[in-house]
């Protein structure tokens, strides 16, 4: 199995799981489910196989920035800005660097 796939699995396994998700409001949900899966992106950037995965601290910067938590956003573009294998990628990287830096000083 693909690293990739494997770590879609294991974000979207964790999706549907837990009956306290389920009672929550939509709006509740859905912040439920991102802090679900920062929370799973955490323990994931540990994984030995996955430390040279520019995907996940994308992905890991996303759902951070979209739970308000900018300066960890910024950290994360950051990492995988460091990761990333071509300019295109890290250019769009260090942008969403910006946009979360930016969000962290607004508020």
């Amino acid at each position: 199995m693909s690293i990739r796939r494997a770590l879609v699995r294991q974000l979207s396994a964790r999706r549907f799981s837990g009956d306290g998700a389920r009672r929550l409001a939509p709006g509740g949900f859905r912040t439920c489910a991102f802090r679900s899966w920062a929370g799973d992106a955490d323990r994931l950037v540990q994984e030995p196989a996955l430390k040279t995965y520019h995907l996940l601290p994308s992905v890991r910067g996303d759902l951070l920035h979209k739970l308000g938590r900018y300066e960890e956003a910024r950290v994360a573009f950051e990492a995988a800005v460091a990761l990333a294998g071509n300019k295109r990628e890290r250019d769009l990287l260090k942008r969403r660097a910006a946009e979360a830096a930016g969000a962290a000083m607004s508020s």
